[in-house]
């Protein structure tokens, strides 16, 4: 357990840790993004880039992000930064974003929106300098604050490892240090910052927890803080373990492609609940890089469909991750879209079971053992005729025949068209869903073809059900 040291001995304890640990991972003459907001955990943290520089010579680059939410406050932040990087001779970028319209368009706390604005600027600073890290300034207090939001909010082992010293392209290099230290260090070095003063509002909910939860928390245990510190290693080291038993199921039960796994249900169901809830976890964090978005009530969501087994179930987790089952297996899907304008007479395969957006709307398919007796409304029914067979959509071709179900010969598709009164324009998003070997199998929602009709065949029934978007 971490000792509180004389303030002399934590500059020293302080310089030393970060020279430490910046000389291992960054090799001399490295390029590093450091994100400074103005604040004294980030000018710290650039004070010692710059120490350390002297002696190991590196390109330092200052990020700065001013979320326009404080008026002449954060300009003074902006100017400060800026003014520090040139006296430090220090590369500087800025970005400013008015972070409270971007949180209302993208339904987002304004933390939260602020977090993915800093962190999409640092990358692309990364990706434009060819550095080798991201350096941010986060420090114990805030891991502590994060842990206690994780736990309030119900979050997973993995939520309760906290920050991450060293993460995807990141380095945290002040984690292990308390807040107080950086201010004992920043009062020693005449390091400048600013206040800010939204730090005090407790109605932003990490505030409420660091002024109000932590100190009723050290009136039982003064020593809260460090001990809930120390505990997200071990936490990290549990869901290390986790994770690897998760990818290594992935690996030996599951089919992996860019927007889909499928998983065998048997072993999956044979697996203590904590590997299957991290095994969740896994596939959607290959999907989108994070588990963010992933709540623990949507893992249960997951786990509940996958016990049952019912083929024909299926659960959608917002447009992230759909869930689909089907003959004793769980297929994960990444919702997928086209950037076209419209369908295009390329096909494009069905995921079966799962859905798929188009330009004109959005597909979802379901396996059934026979048609069932109340019909999806806008949803046709087919027989697959192999279980092993592939459906496709493409657009309308010239020429395009095939057979009507309840009508007499062919007929071609366009005529079929007119005769239902679709609009021109609207016929290049009617999904023609066609068979390996392009014969059409249905016009979209409006006919199935007579050699697809799922009474012919002792086969699975595929229902296809197309939400179109009304323009």
């Amino acid at each position: 357990m971490k000792k509180r040291l004389p303030k002399c001995e934590i500059s020293i304890t302080l310089e030393q840790t970060v020279n430490s640990m910046i000389t291992h991972y960054c090799e001399k003459n490295s390029s590093l993004i450091v994100g400074v907001s103005g604040g004294v955990d980030s000018m710290v943290l650039m004070t010692l880039l710059h120490k350390i520089r002297m002696q190991h010579p590196m390109q330092i680059v200052v990020a700065h992000v001013n979320h326009m939410l404080r008026g002449t406050a954060a300009d003074k932040d902006e100017e400060l930064v800026r003014q520090m990087a040139m006296i430090y001779g220090l590369e500087y970028e800025v970005e400013r974003v008015d972070v409270e319209a971007y949180s209302k368009e993208q339904k987002l706390t304004i933390e939260e929106a602020g977090r993915n604005i800093r962190r999409s600027f640092f990358f692309r600073l990364k990706e434009q300098y060819g550095a080798e890290w991201i350096l941010t300034a986060h420090h114990r207090d805030d891991n502590v604050e994060t842990m206690l939001m994780n736990l309030i909010r119900g979050s997973s082992v993995r939520g309760l490892s906290g920050i991450s010293m060293i993460s995807k392209g990141m380095i945290r290099p002040l984690l292990d240090f308390a807040k107080d230290e950086l201010l004992h260090y920043a009062a020693r070095m005449e390091v400048p910052f600013n206040e800010d003063a939204t730090n005090k509002d407790t109605a932003i909910r990490r505030n409420l927890i660091r002024h109000e939860l932590i100190p009723m928390i050290e009136k039982i245990n003064p020593n809260f803080k460090n001990n809930f510190h120390e505990k997200s290693f071990y936490f990290g080291e549990i869901d290390e373990m986790l994770h690897f038993l998760a990818m290594d199921f992935i690996r030996q039960f599951c089919e992996v492609t860019p927007t889909d796994i499928t998983c065998q249900i048997t072993p999956l169901k044979g697996l203590f609940p904590t590997l299957q809830k991290s095994i969740i976890q896994s596939i959607y964090e290959i999907f989108h890089g994070s588990t963010e978005e992933l709540s623990a009530d949507q893992i249960y969501d997951f786990l509940d469909l996958i016990s049952k087994e019912r083929t024909g179930s299926e659960k959608m987790l917002g447009n992230r991750l759909s869930l689909s089952i089907a003959y004793g297996k769980a297929y994960f899907q990444k919702e997928k879209s086209f950037d076209q304008p419209h369908l295009t007479q390329e096909v494009i395969a069905l995921p079966l079971p799962g859905s798929l957006s188009y330009p004109g709307g959005k597909i979802i398919t379901r396996f059934h053992h026979k048609i069932p007796k109340k019909a999806k409304k806008n949803a046709v029914y087919v027989s697959l005729k192999n279980p092993e067979n592939q459906l496709y959509i493409r657009s309308v071709k010239e020429g395009d025949r095939f057979h009507p179900a309840g009508m007499d010969g062919s007929k071609k598709v366009q005529d079929f068209f007119v005769d239902r009164k679709i609009r021109r324009e609207d016929r290049k998003n009617v999904p023609i869903i066609v068979d390996e070997q392009d014969q059409i199998v249905a016009v979209g929602r409006y006919r199935i073809d007579k050699g697809s009709d799922p009474s012919l065949y002792e086969s699975p029934v595929v229902e296809i059900q197309i939400l179109e978007i009304e323009e």
